[in-house]
């Protein structure tokens, strides 16, 4: 342990009751985690912290809102945009989202064992978390299957696309805006 916050935290995970054993022994991967240079850099210096939210909101901003144009032309609004031209602003989306990979990686250390996945302190899961995690990986799979359909396909549609890839475009909708709020959450409970 590189930290003195580190070491409180491995003291409270050897404190948990028997029947949470299993899950202890999962807490020291983040224990460790957040005992690293990176989160020590990103939770106490003045430019760590306010650099990687910065980045985090960039990323998503790029990321789901270029999905969310996408998604809209694909539900029948800016007609007069051609999908092929959307299309190739997916790979500027895709770069938003390796930005918010990287950036949520970095917020993630500062508090992995006590905020994101494991609460120590209240021995339980953070469940906000957890879904907007899974509502991120949801909308990322349904950017590249749009993707997917749009540069195979669309030259075939005319005016209004296909109704599964309409449905895929409100699911879309649905996740990236769900993985927003779930996300602002975790900074509140």
């Amino acid at each position: 342990m590189d930290t003195p916050r580190a070491a409180s935290y491995a003291a409270a995970a050897t404190k948990q009751p028997r029947e949470t054993a299993r899950t202890g022994e999962r807490v020291g991967v983040l224990v460790w985690l957040e005992a690293t240079g990176l989160a020590e850099w990103v939770r106490a210096s003045s430019v760590g912290y306010p650099l990687m939210i910065t980045c985090h909101a960039i990323g998503m901003g790029v990321m789901v809102g270029l999905a969310l144009i996408l998604d809209a032309r694909l539900l029948g609004r800016f007609a007069d945009i051609p999908y092929s031209a959307l299309h190739r602003f997916l790979g500027v989306a895709w770069i938003g989202f390796g930005i918010n990979f990287l950036s949520g990686s970095a917020l993630f250390t500062t508090g992995s064992a006590t905020k994101y996945l494991w609460n120590v302190e209240k021995a339980n899961y953070n469940w906000i978390f957890m879904s907007k995690m899974v509502l991120v990986i949801l909308g990322a799979i349904t950017a590249a299957i749009l993707q997917n359909y749009v540069g195979r396909d669309s030259a075939k549609w005319g005016a209004s696309a296909p109704g599964n890839v309409r449905r895929i475009a409100y699911l879309s909708i649905v996740f990236w805006v769900m993985a927003i709020v779930t996300g602002r959450l975790t900074a509140y409970l």
